[in-house]
């Protein structure tokens, strides 16, 4: 809307994620977790993360509903840290797929217990 001598006011729609995201590039390891029992593994490229989940880059699609465990670097310590997650949404783009991972709940919460892994969501 517009009146003379006052500036445009927009409106954005609130931020519907319940956590804030990092963005953050890292090469991350992760473990398909497959139905039949047929585990497959790859390397994942992180672009985001939050309390709640985190945004990857696959050169493979992912099913909603698929169970993912990440190898994340510990932050501050030396290793990793296993979280496990569940693809929400899976898109194709240029850069191959962006999709979108939410932690498990469980997972998240012993995560919070050791604030390691937080810490790079932070």
């Amino acid at each position: 809307m517009e009146i003379a001598g006052m500036t445009t006011i927009r409106y954005y729609q609130p931020e519907r994620r319940r956590h804030p995201r990092t963005q953050l590039r890292l090469m991350l390891h992760g473990i398909r977790l497959e139905p039949d029992g047929g585990d497959v593994q790859y390397t994942l490229e992180m672009v985001d993360i939050s309390r709640s989940g985190i945004g990857i880059i696959s050169d493979r699609w992912l099913y909603q509903g698929q169970k993912i465990i990440l190898t994340i670097p510990s932050h501050g310590q030396k290793g990793r840290k296993n979280v496990f997650a569940t693809v929400v949404r899976c898109q194709k783009t240029n850069e191959g797929y962006r999709v979108g991972l939410e932690f498990d709940p469980i997972a998240v919460a012993m995560t919070l217990e050791d604030t390691s892994t937080t810490a790079l969501a932070a």
